[in-house]
């Protein structure tokens, strides 16, 4: 008998060893979590580390806010890869999509960046922790300094956002001595057969032209597309929006080819005077920091050059 009660006994501690342990390596997960800033917005899954040396990016998004950071990225969408602005620095990183578990997996990622909406996170949290980013919570300047939050690297956050205040400014400068300050833009963007209109938070350039730099847009923009943040509209009513510039975002310069053709297309003003700008789709998609400084220099290279 009392040979079995010492085995029982030395059982129950056994468990009870076992749920300590247990217990505390839940801990550890919890403590580390509340290390990492609270961030509206931003939600991790499981231990995310604050110095990843290998990033799975599967929002584009994001991938050039952290390539900023100078954090190593492993693997990117499609939408990175075929982007001209990020496309030499990614260099070996693997071009894989969020429902390919297998292929993300293989690039041994130590952290996931992913859209809030991605339909599988706690399957990408089983390959790696996660950091899950609910798109528009933040402006696209203040993004930046959340990672650099994350990431310990607030200082290099700071350094580029006064870096591009003052690029900013200094653009804004030139192009008011060029054009006025009083001159308003349309961003549109082409498909193969459809027309859309973006705002101010949309990418294609509108954070540059309406936020950064102050010009504004035509009255029925404002009211029709800014709300949302883009606007789908047949050809037939596109000059009711097109101000004294348009910045045409399109996949190549044939991209809708019979909007260009058309007597509707030539009868607007800004056509008349040669003041659309054509720029590459892919490169003004987003609005991070490696998009933004290169539509700037475009679109400041562009606007200066119609009016000399």
């Amino acid at each position: 008998m009392k040979k079995m009660t010492s085995l029982v006994l030395t059982l129950l501690m056994i468990m009870v060893l076992a749920a300590c342990g247990k217990a505390t390596s839940n801990n550890q997960s919890l403590s580390d979590s509340e290390n990492l800033p609270k961030i509206d917005g931003f939600t991790y899954y499981g231990q995310v580390p604050q110095s990843p040396k290998r990033v799975a990016s599967l929002s584009a998004s994001y991938t050039g806010y952290l390539m900023q950071l100078g954090l190593n990225i492993v693997a990117a969408t499609t939408y990175d890869m075929d982007n001209p602005v990020l496309k030499k620095e990614l260099g070996q990183a693997k071009e894989v999509m969020p429902t390919d578990l297998e292929a993300l997996a293989a690039t041994k990622p130590d952290l996931i960046i992913a859209g809030s909406t991605e339909a599988n996170l706690e399957q990408l949290a089983a390959i790696a922790p996660v950091i899950a980013i609910e798109y528009g919570k933040h402006d696209y300047l203040q993004v930046l300094s959340d990672f650099g939050q994350v990431f310990n690297k607030e200082k290099e956050a700071q350094d580029w956002l006064n870096t591009w205040e003052n690029k900013v400014a200094q653009t804004k400068d030139r192009l008011t001595k060029s054009i006025g300050a009083d001159k308003t833009f349309t961003i549109i963007g082409l498909s193969e057969k459809e027309v859309y209109l973006f705002g101010d938070n949309w990418g294609r350039g509108g954070e540059i032209i309406y936020q950064a730099l102050g010009f504004t847009a035509p009255e029925k923009i404002t009211q029709d597309v800014f709300p949302k943040g883009y606007l789908s509209i047949s050809k037939e009513v596109l000059n009711n929006y097109i101000g004294d510039y348009a910045i045409v975002a399109a996949d190549t310069t044939t991209t809708n080819a019979a909007l260009y053709e058309s007597d509707m297309w030539q009868a607007i003003p800004a056509v008349q005077n040669g003041r659309i700008i054509n720029v590459p789709a892919n490169a003004f998609y987003f609005n991070d920091p490696k998009a933004l400084d290169y539509q700037l220099d475009v679109l400041e290279k562009a606007i200066l050059a119609i009016n000399n």
